[in-house]
């Protein structure tokens, strides 16, 4: 049994280098790209980048920092309120 040679998914023109892991592609040296010690194509790469790439939208940092400022203040008040209480009481 002869083994043949397999070409670039992407560069039929090239020979196969590697393999990608996710979608099982043969992919040539330019394709291949090694991501935490696994091969990937072009397509599956950028698929993995962006789901690894979510970022937290600017109005969510506005609230956590709003209920960040918020929650200080209550404390605060709350601080001084029964220190207040308290020197009234005693």
């Amino acid at each position: 049994m002869a083994l043949t040679a397999q070409t670039c998914a992407y560069h039929p023109e090239r020979s196969g280098f590697a393999l990608c892991m996710s979608c099982r592609k043969v992919v040539c040296e330019e394709c291949a790209t090694t991501w935490a010690g696994v091969n990937h194509c072009r397509t599956c790469l950028a698929a993995i980048r962006a789901s690894v790439e979510r970022r937290i939208p600017v109005w969510r940092w506005f609230l956590f920092g709003a209920l960040g400022l918020g929650l200080f203040l209550v404390t605060g008040w709350a601080m001084v309120w029964t220190g207040t209480l308290w020197a009234v009481l005693l």
